[in-house]
């Protein structure tokens, strides 16, 4: 009996190594490849590790995008500051929905669950028209304000913000706290790992965005790195792929940074520590 067990356990190991390697493999190919030579990414048979490590696809990126430096800047303010306000207003619905009593709040919560079932892609267009408007196209603005309420978020806020004990709240108001106080000093503490996780979230979500950023900005120095990255494709009818490769590198290392240095701040039971 013990011996089955302990194949089992070998085996489940075997298979969660394998889908961990398989996993990583794409990010490890891209590492490599951004140390390889042109010549040596082509190679074949793959060469897995490289021959030649040279960091002259790194040395090339400011060549190719003379303006990484402030596309970087703006990818980095935007995916900062963005989730703030996301947790923040979203979190701030999610307590009305899940502890106020109003006329309407059924409806109007199906109404945010709903606008989660429409494609983000199909309200750019009046989208841009309204930030055209304002005239606010071609700045940071624009990338800022669309999203800053996010309706899944709501929806995460809400159901956690339900299993926090109605008593902490009523003692609160005993105790003299104004609801907003109750929010920022009871509730909040209560559900932190779901505001770090919301907060990852849209770190990741505002840093990989490629689509609206492209259509809202124009000029060259105020793309964000994503865009300015896909810009290099193609460029001179070639695509530098050693450049790309490492492109991508500098892309994934701040989500693995955020993830990495929140990731332990997020625990099972969110409101382990309510009765406390």
């Amino acid at each position: 009996m013990k011996s089955r067990h302990l194949i089992t356990r070998m085996v489940v190991y075997a298979i969660l190594v394998f889908w961990l390697v398989i996993s990583l493999f794409p990010f490890y190919w891209m590492f490599i490849s951004s140390l390889k030579p042109v010549e040596e990414i082509f190679t074949f048979p793959p060469v897995f590790i490289p021959l030649h490590p040279t960091l002259e696809n790194y040395q090339r990126l400011p060549v190719l995008i003379p303006t990484i430096l402030s596309n970087t800047i703006n990818s980095l303010v935007i995916s900062v500051f963005k989730p703030i306000a996301i947790v923040f207003f979203s979190s701030l619905a999610g307590f009305a929905f899940a502890k106020f009593r109003f006329r309407g709040r059924q409806a109007l919560f199906a109404v945010v669950i709903f606008t989660q079932l429409i494609p983000p892609a199909v309200g750019y267009v009046p989208l841009f028209i309204q930030m055209a408007q304002f005239k606010l196209i071609d700045t940071l603005w624009a990338l800022f304000l669309p999203g800053m309420v996010n309706a899944f978020a709501i929806f995460l806020f809400r159901q956690t913000i339900r299993s926090v004990p109605d008593e902490l709240l009523d003692a609160a108001r005993i105790d003299g706290a104004s609801n907003f106080r109750i929010y920022h000093s009871v509730v909040i503490p209560l559900v932190m790992p779901m505001v770090i996780t919301q907060y990852i979230l849209g770190f990741i979500a505002s840093w990989n965005d490629y689509l609206w950023p492209l259509i809202a900005m124009r000029s060259p120095r105020n793309f964000t790195l994503p865009v300015a990255m896909a810009s290099i494709q193609g460029l001179m009818f070639d695509s530098p792929w050693g450049a790309i490769m490492a492109g991508a590198v500098l892309l994934t290392i701040p989500s693995i940074i955020i993830f990495i240095a929140l990731s332990r701040y997020i625990v099972p039971d969110l409101t382990s520590g309510a009765l406390k």
